[in-house]
């Protein structure tokens, strides 16, 4: 994280672009904010100026960014990948440039997938306009050097376009915008001339011999290295797909399960609530034959009254007889 003024000193500026571009869309303008507010509180114009002028990434920026940090081996391979294209195409090797192409799809295929499920992590959906942005700026990264570098570097502003040279979309130290540069490519093998040994040293066709051997070999390794890096790729897509194919099954187990508990939680208070309504059923029952027997016991004590009224009055009656 970038020095700030609770550190005692102005935030740096090359750090403070790296903190940034590795932030959530969301967090990148209150974090800017603050390293101005720190860089001004230390007096630092400088710094305050070059800081504030950082640029928020575009989404499709962001999410090769995040790539850029996360894969940084994968993303660094785009660049040996993409001059072994060139080489092929220049040499007009077919099969050579049929396998690299096969290994350049799967490449950013992968590498569209790993971004995507690095959004999700994040909470970024990813649509299919940003997809395309994040594919386009592989693509310029396969086919121009500079555009490779500044992808690895985790800086870009806006995607980068594949196209003819590089116009820098990245941000580097100091916040400054990085100039054009067009690719510089290796020139084709020189072949020997119709007349064969080329004169002015004896044995200089042995010499163009050997130095394109040389060549041949190096950029056979080029092309070796860059399908070894595309084959860890392609393989760290597979298990991570794999893990998400995992992970998705036990969540749909777990789903399955917490839909059955969900069942039978409903059926138990279903039968509960039929209980309590034949409770309060027979509450209601009682409560009535109680009420009954209440009124019965009143109707028996009025009775035995006026039948004991009636004993006194007749004894009475015997009395005044007598």
């Amino acid at each position: 994280m970038a020095q700030d003024d609770d550190a005692g000193g102005a935030p740096d500026v090359d750090d403070a672009a790296d903190e940034l571009y590795g932030l959530h869309p969301d967090q990148f303008v209150p974090r800017r904010t603050e390293l101005v507010k720190a860089a001004r509180a230390a007096k630092d114009r400088e710094a305050a100026t070059a800081i504030g002028a950082l640029r928020k990434p575009s989404l499709g920026a962001w999410l090769a960014n995040v790539l850029a940090r996360e894969s940084p081996d994968e993303v660094a391979a785009l660049e040996e990948l993409g001059g072994s294209l060139r080489s092929a195409q220049e040499e007009l090797s077919g099969d050579a440039l049929r396998t690299l192409t096969r290994q350049r799809r799967e490449l950013v295929g992968a590498l569209v997938a790993r971004a995507r499920r690095l959004a999700r992590q994040d909470g970024v959906g990813v649509g299919d306009s940003v997809a395309r942005d994040l594919e386009n700026t592989i693509a310029a990264a396969l086919a121009d050097g500079d555009a490779a570098r500044a992808f690895a570097e985790g800086r870009l502003t806006t995607g980068l376009e594949p196209g003819v040279g590089f116009s820098g979309g990245s941000q580097p130290a100091g916040g400054g915008r990085r100039g054009s540069a067009t690719t510089t490519r290796r020139p084709p093998p020189r072949r020997p001339s119709s007349g064969g040994v080329e004169t002015g040293s004896a044995g200089g066709g042995d010499v163009e011999d050997r130095r394109e051997q040389e060549q041949r070999e190096e950029q056979e390794e080029e092309r070796r290295r860059a399908r070894e890096a595309a084959d860890r790729a392609v393989e760290r897509a597979r298990e991570e797909r794999d893990d998400a194919d995992r992970a998705l099954e036990r969540t749909r187990a777990r789903a399955e399960q917490a839909g059955s508990d969900l069942d039978d939680a409903e059926e138990t208070v279903r039968g509960l609530r039929e209980r309590l309504e034949r409770a309060e059923a027979a509450q209601e029952r009682a409560r009535e034959q109680r009420d009954e027997a209440s009124q019965a016991r009143e109707d028996a004590e009025t009775a035995a009254d006026e039948a004991r009224r009636a004993l006194d009055q007749a004894e009475a009656e015997r009395a005044d007889l007598e």
